[in-house]
């Protein structure tokens, strides 16, 4: 298998409104989009894309230890922007997968679902709140079976 080195690499950056919260290069970027998963790599047809609640993974990180080197960071949703080799992720919060602890994650998601909610509005911020926590949790999960 190729090495990162010998690859071409496409620069993700991903941004909150309070920082950068990662500025690095990797071979491949898989985005959780609002309508399933997209895979990036250099060379990527631009786009512009809504951003569902999950992981951003990066594969093959320059720098790391070897191809297969990755990083995961949870984002709750955003947009995009993938072109020139770049991509661009704008989210209200993200962090690093690995620190979302399971037993929390699950706790958030048991209290949401003994919610109630009453009108359109009420029940869609309750929805999007239910699905942003089992995105959580199935992140924890992810890093446990690592």
């Amino acid at each position: 298998m190729a090495t990162t080195s010998s690859q071409k690499l496409i620069r993700c950056v991903i941004v909150t409104p309070e920082q950068t919260v990662l500025d690095t290069k990797a071979t491949r970027v898989i985005l959780p989009l609002d309508d399933g998963s997209r895979g990036i790599a250099a060379g990527h047809a631009p786009f512009i894309g809504r951003l569902g609640a999950g992981q951003v993974q990066l594969l093959g990180v320059a720098g790391g230890t070897g191809a297969e080197t990755t990083i995961s960071t949870f984002i709750d949703g955003g947009f995009t922007e993938v072109g020139h080799n770049e991509v661009t992720v704008i989210t209200q919060h993200a962090s690093d997968s690995g620190s979302i602890d399971p037993s929390e994650a699950k706790e958030e998601l048991e209290q949401l679902c003994k919610q109630k909610a009453v009108g359109d509005e009420q029940i869609n911020a309750l929805l999007q709140a239910e699905s942003t926590a089992r995105a959580r949790l199935r992140a924890a999960r992810t890093k446990n079976k690592s």
